[in-house]
């Protein structure tokens, strides 16, 4: 016995989101030469998650790992409505004095608009807003004492990313995304990904 007792468990695991996502990701990195509607592009990101919660400890952070799927329509080149979903695909847990903290993210939604301006046919630096509904699953030990909950978030969202064209359907994204930013807790991430060319 290792001294750790379990008081709570609440944080439940629904793998059918987060095998969607893997098999649509691997839709888009294997056909980036599909034909796509004017104005409609659509693309995947890898997503390095950063949480805190000041709560538990107001300088220690926890860095999941997800996966985005955005889908939006630009009926200009400087201006595009977007809707996107992310899902963990790896937790990450932190020591603290006294203990511990895990956490994972469960699913992330929102719908955003993008304002950018284009840098010749190449390059495409924008910003974003929106607003976002995120749930995450924590496990804290305390003292040797673990209570795991699931909890849901809403709120507004703003960021900023490059797009830069690879080729004549191809584009490379890089973004920092403000998700959440709540009185004790913060959610954000740095994406990588590809999406279709603007």
């Amino acid at each position: 016995m290792d001294g750790t007792q379990k008081v709570q468990s609440t944080s439940t695991h629904n793998f059918g989101p987060k095998v969607v996502f893997r098999a649509a990701l691997c839709l888009l990195l294997v056909s980036p030469t599909a034909a796509f509607a004017e104005g409609l592009y659509f693309g995947g990101n890898y997503s390095r998650f950063e949480f805190s919660d000041k709560n538990i400890d107001k300088d220690e952070t926890v860095n999941p790992d997800g996966i985005t799927l955005r889908i939006g329509v630009e009926p200009v080149k400087w201006f595009g409505v977007e809707a996107r979903g992310a899902v963990g695909i790896k937790e990450d847990k932190r020591q603290f004095t006294g203990g511990s903290l895990a956490f994972d993210l469960d699913e992330l939604y929102g719908a955003y608009a993008k304002v950018g301006v284009p840098v010749g046919d190449v390059v495409m630096p924008y910003a974003i807003a929106g607003y976002s509904r995120v749930k995450g699953s924590a496990n804290l030990t305390v003292l040797g004492i673990s209570t795991s909950e699931t909890e849901t978030w809403e709120d507004q969202s703003i960021g900023a990313g490059v797009d830069l064209n690879l080729s004549e359907s191809l584009a490379l994204n890089v973004e920092f995304m403000r998700y959440l930013d709540k009185d004790d807790q913060e959610l954000s991430a740095v994406n990588l990904g590809l999406r279709s060319a603007f």
